[in-house]
């Protein structure tokens, strides 16, 4: 590849002259680079991410599992309050009446 694009510039330098050459021979070297960024760089990155908006997702199924838990466990315990209270007062509704 490094052979046929030295063959590019140096047609692009017979026909168009040195600044565009020159501007040929940085794009390539810039596409190369880009290239390496990305390959070195880049896709890491965007796989690190990938794992951590997958761990993320999993902690928050979690939490909301244990927040239905909870949410359970005090409906339960709204319940239980509720019919040791009604049974207390019925028991001192019933001690009342007999006084």
């Amino acid at each position: 590849m490094i052979e046929e694009a030295r063959g590019h510039v140096i047609a692009i330098l017979e026909r168009f002259g040195v600044p565009v050459a020159i501007l040929a021979t940085f794009l390539l070297f810039a596409r190369e680079a880009a290239m390496s960024v990305h390959s070195t760089i880049l896709v890491p990155i965007v796989q690190s991410h990938t794992e951590f908006l997958e761990t993320t997702r999993e902690a928050i199924q979690n939490i909301s599992e244990s927040q239905r838990q909870q949410a359970d466990t005090m409906q339960e315990l709204q319940q239980s309050h509720h019919e040791l209270h009604q049974a207390f007062l019925d028991k001192y509704n019933s001690a009342e009446s007999v006084n």
